[in-house]
């Protein structure tokens, strides 16, 4: 696997897959539209990172590996095809690097997926087994989002947004959850939930979380165990961390980890960026980041900001992430939202650079809340910030949530304050 370029490296995803590419000992190179903090990781390896998507690529490249999101009239796709050179998407060279493990450990699921990759990751490290991890996601005091080990066991995230979870070569399968997120993208809910079945075809294991739709699915395999007792820990705040923390010890178990050690282990648990994640609090003004893009998963958001902060004024700025969510999911977001105090609505984040037909969220979702939502901050952030600062102090005790997968973080620095 020498010489292997990675095109959207600025991705946690493709820049996890260049540190195990460069942990397997293969030359490296990468490129992104803009430069990042993932691109700096790879640079501090030593990586030729490129800015700019250019009508050429580095000189001994065999193999591309490209997002997703990039299309085939990327100019270095575009090259890459007119040399011959190898081409190969993100999750299909993730299935190709889990060939060279012992044990895959596979986390799937319409959401709960990075965290859960995380905490299995984390356990078995403390636990003293050196197991290799890629998490789609910032670990909280992690140098990195990958990293190989000793080649024995190999936990990972796997991708049902482009169907590529189905190549994964997994041992054990964790299925967190199956929604019909990501069906468009993938040829309906049939073939969404097929790719679910391929993925555990070869399952050793498969670990469930108990629903409707994992038992419809998985009720008549042998391998299927069904999971529906959370893991009730005082460290894991929120109904979905217990589920996944539940998730994460039964597989540690499968492992060979003890189940005490397991939880003991779970208690230092880091945390994942951008989920819950507390980015300033001075008094009683508190601010909190988080990924929510589905409803299930602003739900439990909700739910677990409601629980940790049951006396403050909650203010909710949300950036939907993609229109066809917008499109699909705006009322179930309007009724979600209409539980804060003050909600504040931005422009959808386009994940992917064709991402359907413009869609208005003021329109989408804005219409149904049953409350008249308080803010529409379009684009403009630092509009946003200079605006909704002022709101959020003027109460004694309030929490601010930056909801959104997209690039509402840059909202942040902004609006923190400090002591």
């Amino acid at each position: 696997m020498n010489g292997i370029h990675f095109i959207g490296a600025g991705g946690v995803g493709v820049s996890g897959l260049a540190h195990l590419a460069l942990d397997a000992g293969c030359a490296v190179s990468a490129s992104d539209i803009a430069d990042s903090a993932m691109l700096e990781t790879l640079r501090a390896r030593r990586v030729d990172c490129f800015i700019g998507h250019r009508d050429a690529l580095p000189a001994g490249t065999r193999t591309v590996v490209f997002s997703s999101a990039v299309p085939e009239s990327d100019a270095e796709r575009r090259y890459a095809a007119m040399n011959g050179i190898r081409q190969v998407r993100r999750g299909d060279f993730l299935s190709e690097i889990a060939e060279g493990f012992e044990c895959r450990i596979a986390v799937s699921g319409s959401h709960g997926k990075t965290t859960t990759t995380a905490m299995v990751a984390h356990i078995l490290r403390a636990c003293g087994i050196d197991a290799g991890y890629m998490v789609g996601g910032i670990v909280n005091g992690w140098r990195r989002a990958a990293f190989r080990g000793d080649g024995r066991y190999f936990v990972s995230e796997v991708d049902e947004s482009d169907g590529s979870q189905a190549g994964f070569p997994a041992d054990i399968a964790l299925v967190m959850n199956m929604e019909d997120d990501h069906c468009w993208s993938v040829g309906g809910t049939e073939s969404l939930e097929r790719s679910f079945t391929q993925l555990c075809r070869n399952a050793k294991h498969i670990l469930c979380w108990e629903s409707d739709a994992t038992r419809r699915v998985f009720g008549g395999s042998k391998a299927a165990a069904f999971i529906s007792q959370p893991l009730d820990l005082p460290e894991l705040i929120g109904w979905h961390n217990k589920i996944n923390g539940a998730m994460a010890v039964a597989a540690a178990e499968l492992c060979g980890v003890p189940r005490d050690k397991a939880v003991e282990a779970l208690k230092t648990f880091p945390g994942v960026s951008r989920r819950l994640s507390v980015r300033s609090i001075v008094g009683e003004h508190v601010l909190i980041e988080d990924y929510a893009h589905h409803p299930t998963e602003l739900k439990a958001t909700l739910d677990a900001l409601r629980e940790r902060y049951p006396e403050h004024f909650l203010m909710v700025l949300f950036q939907p992430h993609r229109n066809e969510r917008v499109q699909r999911y705006g009322r179930q977001f309007a009724e979600l939202l209409s539980r804060a105090d003050w909600i504040g609505l931005t422009d959808a984040f386009g994940a992917w650079r064709t991402d359907g037909q413009f869609c208005d969220v003021r329109n989408g979702i804005g219409a149904f809340i049953s409350h008249p939502y308080n803010y529409y901050g379009g684009k403009d952030f630092a509009a946003m910030a200079a605006a909704i600062r002022p709101e959020w102090l003027k109460h004694e005790k309030c929490v601010l949530a930056i909801i959104g997968a997209g690039d509402i973080s840059k909202i942040i620095k902004q609006l923190e304050i400090r002591n």
